[in-house]
């Protein structure tokens, strides 16, 4: 997907969760109990693959946003929901959360020549959530809602706080997602009216990515902080075998500037 279609998804998404207001990172967090608009929201130069799996990489400047309101609605970095129930010690919820995938055109790369493009989704469904003294755990399903893969996938965020005090908040989390063979063929398959000598024809199934996420801020003062970020995404078997793949180990960093609400 081009940086403007992937910029006009992630402002839909971006959207979402500013008429329906939200909470932070890129881990499981139930609702805070404190009124208004809380947690950090910021800018940064992000840097990904322009596809999963492809070499070539690309820097779009984009929202970093962990921030919720009141009891009900968060934007967590790539993902925005609203919860529709919580419990009374604010440690469980179930919401329903929205996030975005990307998809690639011919130009990204030297092995999608000829082929056709592969539009980029806005995935929604279900989330449960739970926050221990330990960390915590998210366990959602989302669905195609934009007609691009028809699939779903069940996802898995388990967290934990590193560093929390009046300077520094960072977290680890890995994320499993198990995603079914509609996905994984419509962005990693190749169709016989696409293969060549050099891109035979794939018909994937189902596979699990695992994503090692690294988050956090550093308080520059009580108003401003530093914003940082960067995962490691291991695609799937499936994925990885893919004729279009050319490297397994899918990475993303940013850092930028917030500003504390």
């Amino acid at each position: 997907m081009t940086p403007p279609r992937f910029l006009r998804l992630w402002c839909s998404l971006l959207m979402f969760g500013l008429l329906l207001p939200t909470r932070a990172g890129a881990q499981a967090q139930v609702p805070a109990a404190s009124p208004g608009w809380s947690g950090t929201a910021g800018a940064a130069p992000v840097v990904f693959p322009k596809y999963a799996g492809g070499e070539e990489l690309e820097v779009l400047p984009l929202p970093i946003l962990f921030v919720s309101y009141d009891d009900g609605f968060y934007v967590d970095l790539f993902r925005a929901g609203a919860y529709i129930w919580g419990s009374d010690d604010k440690k469980k919820g179930v919401s329903i959360a929205f996030e975005p995938r990307l998809g690639f055109h011919a130009s990204d790369g030297p092995r999608l020549a000829g082929m056709a493009t592969r539009r980029g989704s806005l995935s929604g469904g279900p989330t449960f959530d739970w926050e221990g003294d330990a960390g915590a755990l998210s366990l959602a399903y989302f669905y195609d809602l934009s007609n691009a893969s028809h699939g779903g996938y069940v996802d898995v965020l388990l967290s934990r706080p590193l560093v929390h005090d009046d300077l520094w908040d960072a977290s680890g989390t890995i994320e499993l997602a198990r995603l079914d063979s509609k996905i994984v063929n419509y962005y990693f398959g190749v169709p016989s009216s696409e293969a060549t000598p050099t891109r035979p024809l794939y018909e994937p199934g189902a596979t699990t990515n695992v994503t090692l996420w690294f988050t956090g801020q550093r308080n520059l003062t009580k108003r401003y902080a530093l914003m940082f970020g960067a995962n490691v995404m291991r695609l799937g078997a499936e994925a990885a075998d893919s004729p279009i793949v050319e490297r397994r180990y899918v990475p993303l960093v940013y850092l930028g500037i917030g500003i504390n609400l």
